[in-house]
């Protein structure tokens, strides 16, 4: 099945996405969409399958980037 999916990253109007893919997203994955990394907390499926496509509308939120100090 190909998946059409409607990525929104809340808080963010100016960044989204719109991407084929061949596994079901789930919440907890991570995205890169343009230079951002993005995890993803809702996936809500728009219409029931038709044929070989499913329609979905990803929630994401931005990563928070993580710095590590030395000892």
């Amino acid at each position: 099945m190909i998946y059409k999916v409607s990525y929104c990253i809340v808080g963010r109007p100016d960044l989204g996405a719109i991407a084929n893919l061949n596994t079901l997203p789930s919440v907890g994955d991570q995205v890169k969409l343009g230079d951002e990394t993005v995890e993803v907390t809702e996936v809500i499926e728009l219409i029931p399958p038709r044929g070989d496509f499913g329609y979905l509308h990803v929630t994401c939120q931005p990563v928070q980037e993580t710095t590590q100090t030395g000892p």
